[in-house]
């Protein structure tokens, strides 16, 4: 059984009382120790998400280039939307974090209600995009077969919205207090219900009833991927909501209607992160669009180095989600000096980490590449698609490590631009201009994607000084 203990309020120190260096040194020992604790779960989540998304690759991709093209491109259609809508609801984060840090249980509870109601709500929209996903596929001008089968996956998907994002507030809740195990031991369940499932739903299966004769499955395909995901995500939420009601601690016990003036305090600071995270998710689908244009292969290409260069962000993305719930903590205890501790151990975890990755991508690419896909020509392209890959590892975890930083604190909206500016006005343009306009082709999309990496990395470095260091700490929403 968990322990949930927030950290105590500090008494106010005058400015000049710092620590001694050994003290300084073991508080910081201390602080890496509590963030790899909260991370190593978190991470665990993030690479079972990844393994998913790699089952259905590795599965489909014995279906053909078409399949895993047409996989690429509906998995980009539908998080285009997923980053906005995931991204205002990760507006609950800091709120139960700083909540849970001043010690007010019964606020975690209260945001746990209306980020139910905001994950309901921001469902809707996401269900109807899957639903049209075949004439989006269309108006990017992609191919009619890749087109076709990318509307089909998403249309089987949709079903699987409104339990993803009902799953994802209980996560934030249980998160925000340092209860990250859970959501872990649920994304093990989810990995082994979409090997099962994908399995079963895309190559199909026969099954001899001794009273009613023959149970048989066609072969569904791409399709079936996309209705063994909605199934994860059914399986999913149910041992999510199981755990809850099993807890008495947890319980909410709290009014469970809506709230107008929760709701709108908590899509203020969620939607600059939805626009952060749609900036990001966008421009890498653009990327996907752009791939296209050049050639089925080059897509196809793109997505096998996209899953590789995603498993390591995972790792990131876990740290430093942990960094912004110690990060809110701390606010919440009202301990700037704890704050620069959780920021100064995220960015060296995740920068040391991605560095790391670079050596690998650059040591053994084909190996990498050969785990997806033995097509030599798939391969040919996505060797030069892993130099880039290597070039912005650490640049993209700077990024991530300063945006939830940041997000702990509740400042969102001056980082949302920030991205915007690097992503849209910078980096695209340039992945345009070098791939269609060079003869870099493949390599010269990704180097845009290099570029604008770079550029948010050092901005969202210089807000982090200016935020957390530079003045007093933000008062909590």
């Amino acid at each position: 059984m968990h322990t949930l203990a927030p950290p105590r309020p500090r008494r106010a120190t005058p400015p000049d009382a710092r620590p001694g260096r050994r003290r300084r040194s073991l508080l910081f020992l201390h602080e890496t120790r509590a963030l790899v604790r909260v991370a190593g779960p978190i991470v665990v989540s993030q690479l079972g998400g990844i393994a998913m998304n790699t089952t259905d690759t590795i599965m489909v991709g014995p279906l053909g280039a078409h399949a895993l093209a047409a996989a690429g491109l509906g998995n980009a259609i539908f998080m285009a939307l997923l980053m906005v809508c995931t991204g205002t609801l990760l507006g609950m984060s800091p709120l139960v974090s700083q909540a849970f840090g001043a010690g007010d249980r019964a606020e975690c509870r209260r945001v746990l209600v209306q980020g139910v109601w905001l994950a309901a709500i921001l469902a809707v929209p996401m269900t109807l995009v899957c639903f049209f996903g075949l004439p989006i596929a269309r108006a990017l001008a992609q191919p009619q077969g890749v087109s076709q089968l990318a509307g089909g996956y998403l249309a089987a998907i949709a079903w699987g919205v409104l339990p993803m994002m009902l799953f994802m507030a209980f996560r934030q809740y249980l998160d925000g207090m340092s209860l990250t195990r859970p959501a872990m031991l649920m994304t093990f369940l989810g990995v082994a219900v979409n090997v099962a499932g994908n399995y079963l739903l895309i190559y199909g299966f026969e099954v001899r009833v001794p009273v009613a004769g023959t149970l048989a499955v066609p072969p569904g395909g791409l399709v079936g991927a996309g209705w063994s995901t909605t199934l994860v995500r059914w399986s999913m939420f149910a041992a999510m909501v199981i755990y809850i009601l099993r807890r008495r601690d947890l319980a909410v016990g709290v009014r469970l209607a809506p709230v107008a003036a929760r709701l709108r305090r908590m899509a203020v600071i969620g939607a600059p992160i939805g626009v952060q995270l749609l900036a990001e998710v966008g421009v890498f689908a653009f990327a996907v669009v752009m791939m296209g244009w050049l050639s089925p292969v080059a897509q196809a290409a793109h997505q096998v180095t996209i899953n590789i260069a995603s498993a390591t962000f995972m790792v990131a993305l876990g740290t430093s989600l942990a960094g912004s719930i110690r990060v809110g903590q701390h606010v919440g205890a009202r301990s700037p000096r704890g704050v620069h501790r959780a920021v100064l151990s995220t960015y060296l975890l995740v920068t040391a980490f991605m560095a790391l990755c670079a050596l690998v991508f650059l040591a053994a690419p084909r190996w990498l590449l050969g785990l997806y896909t033995d097509d030599p020509a798939i391969i040919q392209v996505g060797l030069g698609l892993m130099v880039m890959a290597a070039a912005f590892q650490v640049f993209d975890g700077a990024q991530v490590a300063g945006l939830c930083a940041l997000r702990g604190a509740a400042d969102t909206r001056v980082p949302m631009w920030m991205t915007v500016l690097g992503y849209w006005v910078i980096g695209a343009p340039v992945a345009y201009l070098l791939g269609f306009h060079t003869a870099m082709g493949a390599q010269g999309v990704w180097l845009g994607l290099v570029v604008s990496l770079v550029v948010v990395s050092v901005l969202l470095g210089w807000r982090t000084r200016r935020v957390l260091w530079d003045r007093p700490l933000p008062a909590t929403p």
